[in-house]
C-alpha cells in the first residue's frame, strides 16, 4: 500500500512487489498516522499495534473477502464477477450500468484494479450503501483466478473468452482457459459464458446454472443484428434477442440498442452484460426493467485507450493503446476497417507496436498480426518495436514504399513509439482514420499526443 494515501488511523499493509517492499516504509506509516500494521513475521516494527503474517498479500485477500462477507450478511448483495482475455473492462462498465440500472447503487471495479491487490482495495470500498458489486478480474500467472475466486464468491461469474494473452506467465491456450474458467469454480448462484467460445464452455462446471450469450442463435442473449456508425463520434446500432426463460411472459425478447462503443466485440460485450445482469436477477427481466437497461447501456462510455472512437480535428482516431494480445489485435482491426468503410474516400492508416508477455509465441502472434493488417489493406502501416518491425520485414519485400502489389500499402518500420510519433504527424491528412494500438510498454499514447499537437484534439461526445 501507498503510504502517500495513507489515511489516519488505517491499517497499513505492507506488501512486496517487483523491486519494493512496503515493509521498507513501515516507520513513514507510523508518521503519517497508521493506525496499525500488517506485515510478514519477524519484521522490526515501529511502536504500533501490529499483525503479523506468514503472507501479507494473502492476508490481504482474507481480509477483503471478510468484510465481503460482513456487507453480505448485513444487506442483500448480489455480486458479479468478469474475467477473460479481452474485453473485461468494458464488460465492466456496461454490466455495471445494467446491473445499476436493476439494483440502484452499484460498486465496479475503478479502473483496471483487477489483480490480487485490487480487487481486494475494491472490495473494501463496499458500503451498507451498495446493493451491487461488479468486480473485474484478471490474471498474468497460474492461479491467480482461483485466488481472486475464493476472495469474491461471486453470486454470477462472466468468463467471456479464452485467447492467447501473458503466455510468459500463463502458458498454452488450454492452460490459460483452465485459469480463466477457474472464475466458475465459486461461484454461488450461475455462470456466464460465451456461446461461441468452446474452450469456455467445456469448462463450465456440471450442474451449475448457465446462462450464455454470444452470436451463436442458440445462445440466451444473442447477438442477432449490429450496424455499425459512422464517422466519431458514432453510434453502433445493436439488437439482442434474449431467451424466453429470461424475460417476462408479456415483456419483448428482443432489446435494441445505439451503443457508443466500436465493433463487433463491444456488441458481445453488451450482451454479455445483459446475460450477467439478467442471472443475478434470477427472475424474468419485465419490460421496464428491460427499457431500463437498454437506456442504461447507451449511456456507458467508452474507456480510454480500449477502443476508443473520436475526432482529432478532421481525423477520425481508433485510440486502442491501453494495451494489446492478439485477440484485441484483431477486434481493433475489424472495427477500423468498419470505420474506414463508413466514411467515403478515408484512407486508413495502422499504427500496430509489439505485443508483450507473450513468450516464445511471440514471433507467431507478430506474424500473425502483421498478416491481418496487410489483409486490410490500409494506406500506410507503420510497425512499431523489434517484435513487430521484425514480423513486417519478414512479410513485406520493402519498407516504406507503396508496394505495386493489390495490397497497395506503405510499410514504415520504427523503433519506437517517439519515432513513430513523428512518422504518423507527417503521414495523416484530414479525412483519415488511424488506429493506434500496442502493449503498455510501447506507450503508443505518444503518437496521439503528436496527432492532437498538429491537428488540434476534439474529444468524443
Amino acid at each position: 500500500m501507498d503510504t502517500r494515501a495513507l489515511e489516519t488511523g488505517s491499517l497499513f499493509v505492507a506488501l512486496r512487489g517487483g523491486d519494493r517492499d512496503g515493509h521498507s516504509f513501515l516507520d513513514e506509516a507510523a508518521r503519517r498516522g497508521a493506525g496499525a500494521l500488517l506485515v510478514e513475521r519477524g519484521r522490526t516494527l515501529p511502536a504500533l499495534p501490529a499483525v503479523e503474517v506468514d503472507d501479507t498479500l494473502a492476508a490481504l485477500g482474507d481480509l477483503a473477502r471478510h468484510h465481503l462477507g460482513r456487507m453480505r450478511a448485513a444487506n442483500p448483495l448480489g455480486c458479479v464477477a468478469i474475467g477473460g482475455a479481452v474485453g473485461k473492462t468494458s464488460t465492466k462498465e456496461l454490466t455495471a450500468a445494467a446491473v445499476r440500472a436493476l439494483f440502484g447503487e452499484t460498486l465496479a471495479t475503478p479502473g483496471n484494479l483487477n489483480n490480487l491487490i485490487g480487487v481486494p482495495m475494491t472490495v473494501f470500498t463496499l458500503t451498507e450503501r451498495h446493493r451491487a458489486a461488479v468486480l473485474e478480474c484478471g490474471t498474468n500467472r497460474r492461479g491467480e483466478i482461483a485466488r481472486l475466486a475464493r476472495i469474491v464468491e461471486p453470486d454470477v461469474a462472466v468468463v467471456l473468452n479464452v485467447d492467447i494473452e501473458h503466455s510468459e506467465g500463463l502458458g498454452s491456450l488450454e492452460e490459460i482457459a483452465d485459469e480463466e474458467a477457474a472464475l466458475f469454480a465459486t461461484a454461488r448462484r450461475t455462470a456466464v459464458a460465451c456461446a461461441d467460445e468452446r474452450l469456455v464452455m467445456e469448462r463450465v462446471p456440471r450442474g451449475v446454472s448457465l446462462v450464455t450469450f454470444g452470436a451463436a442463435p442458440d445462445a440466451d442473449v444473442c447477438v442477432a443484428g449490429r450496424a455499425p456508425g459512422a464517422g466519431a463520434p458514432a453510434r453502433t446500432r445493436v439488437t439482442l434477442a434474449l431467451d424466453a426463460r429470461l424475460v417476462a411472459a408479456d415483456a419483448p425478447r428482443r432489446v435494441e440498442l445505439a451503443l457508443a462503443l466500436a465493433g463487433a466485440a463491444a456488441a458481445r460485450n453488451a450482451a454479455a452484460a445483459v446475460a450477467a445482469a439478467a442471472a443475478l436477477r434470477a427472475r424474468p427481466l419485465s419490460a421496464h426493467e428491460l427499457a431500463a437497461m437498454a437506456r442504461a447501456l447507451e449511456r456507458v462510455a467508452p474507456v480510454a485507450g480500449r477502443l476508443q472512437v473520436r475526432a482529432i480535428g478532421d481525423l477520425v482516431l481508433i485510440d486502442d493503446t491501453y494495451n494489446a494480445n492478439p485477440r484485441s489485435v484483431r477486434a481493433a482491426l475489424e472495427a477500423a476497417r468498419e470505420s474506414a468503410a463508413s466514411s467515403a474516400g478515408a484512407r486508413l492508416i495502422v499504427a500496430l507496436g509489439d505485443m508483450l508477455e507473450l513468450g516464445e509465441l511471440a514471433p507467431a502472434m507478430h506474424g500473425e498480426a502483421v498478416a491481418e493488417v496487410l489483409r486490410l489493406a490500409p494506406a500506410a502501416f507503420v510497425a512499431v518495436g523489434p517484435a513487430m518491425g521484425a514480423a513486417a520485414s519478414a512479410a513485406t519485400p520493402a519498407a516504406g514504399i507503396d508496394h505495386a502489389s493489390r495490397r497497395r500499402t506503405a510499410v514504415h518500420l520504427v523503433p519506437d513509439s517517439a519515432t513513430a510519433a513523428e512518422l504518423i504527424r507527417g503521414l495523416a491528412r484530414a479525412g483519415d482514420v488511424i488506429l493506434v494500438k500496442g502493449s503498455r510498454g510501447i506507450r503508443m499514447e505518444r503518437i496521439i499526443d503528436a496527432l492532437e499537437g498538429r491537428f488540434g484534439s476534439r474529444t468524443q461526445d
